[in-house]
């Protein structure tokens, strides 16, 4: 059996394009097992998420009171819409105050920190259903955090979910950074993206070292792990020729370089996975989902119901176009799985 791996990239409201293909998985292997109360989670062995990836990737394995997952990935979608509605809502007086995002955070972190309570709870790290690897960067500290729950260290464990979903999803001058602390370890966060946008290699890493998966296979190799990797959909490169940006300064680069760097960083991630499973002989192995955005915007901030509604198109489109290839996923998946693999195949 196969280590089934789960990695999300960052995206911002792009992310409802994984949600929704994720949803379509869940459906399919909910009609493969007849079991309408299994979900994506209990065919997972790991997860991982940066920014918005972090938002699904851990209300995925939130438990419930009985140790069951608390969230189908319906639930997950509809919660993505809301959370995208609130969270990117423009204010005029606020946008005036800041020069939009010049002088200060364009969007207020009130409304992001009560959704993710609300959805996230009070669990800790510690208390999620699978191993699982979220990525910030502390700007006090000047190093990516990579934090996990089941390694050996245990070191993040105490830590609240909400808050470091909070610190992966903080993009500089859109949101004031997180800030929060566990004892005498005082962290301030901002986006995950600014090194690790697709963080499958992070995943892999960690899956490596993850003392649970170990048990179940002596030596990790891609030869023995089944890796999802979900991008947040492909849309159309702003090209920038060199008479356009020639006479750029710091102000009209900023922009274009975040946009630059998370795609570069996803684009480098995704070429040494398939590189990688491929010196295995095992590139099947790694499954790259990465939609192309046709209707919907660019943007990672366009919040807009128009907007949401045609990201949502993209994903459906993919989803017609690709059927074969998803239900073939859906049912790898619980071939991986002991309960289902000798019954049903």
């Amino acid at each position: 059996m196969k280590i089934c791996v789960l990695s999300i990239d960052g995206g911002g409201v792009r992310g409802i394009i994984p949600a929704i293909i994720l949803e379509y998985i869940e459906n399919r292997i909910i009609e493969i097992t007849k079991n309408p109360k299994v979900r994506l989670s209990d065919f997972l062995d790991f997860t991982a998420g940066t920014s918005s990836g972090s938002i699904i990737s851990s209300m995925i394995i939130i438990p419930d009171e009985h140790g069951k997952p608390t969230y189908k990935m319906s639930d997950i979608t509809q919660t993505y819409f809301n959370l995208a509605e609130v969270i990117f809502k423009k204010n005029f007086w606020r946008d005036f105050k800041t020069v939009w995002g010049l002088f200060g955070p364009r969007y207020s972190s009130t409304n992001i920190n009560n959704k993710l309570l609300k959805k996230l709870n009070h669990w800790k790290l510690k208390d999620l259903l699978l191993p699982c690897a979220f990525t910030g960067y502390d700007t006090v500290k000047r190093c990516p955090i990579i934090y996990t729950n089941k390694d050996n260290n245990k070191k993040y464990g105490d830590y609240f979910v909400k808050d470091i979903v909070r610190g992966s999803m903080t993009i500089p001058s859109i949101f004031k950074p997180a800030y929060f602390r566990d004892g005498t370890d005082i962290n301030t966060l901002i986006n995950g993206s600014i090194f690790a946008n697709n963080p499958a290699m992070i995943a892999y890493i960690e899956v490596t070292k993850t003392k649970k998966l170990l048990n179940k296979h002596k030596k990790i190799t891609p030869e023995n792990v089944l890796f999802l990797s979900f991008g947040t959909g492909i849309s159309k490169l702003t090209k920038y020729p060199y008479q356009k940006i020639k006479k750029w300064g710091k102000i009209k680069w900023f922009s274009p370089i975040l946009d630059i760097l998370f795609q570069s960083t996803s684009e480098i991630t995704n070429y040494q996975m398939q590189k990688f499973f491929g010196l295995y002989n095992s590139q099947d192995n790694f499954i790259r989902i990465n939609p192309p955005i046709v209707r919907g915007s660019s943007s990672t901030q366009n919040a807009s119901k128009e907007n949401m509604k045609h990201l949502h198109q993209d994903a459906l489109n993919y989803i017609t176009a690709n059927k074969i290839m998803l239900n073939n996923l859906a049912e790898e998946l619980v071939k991986q799985d002991n309960r289902y693999a000798t019954i049903l195949f």
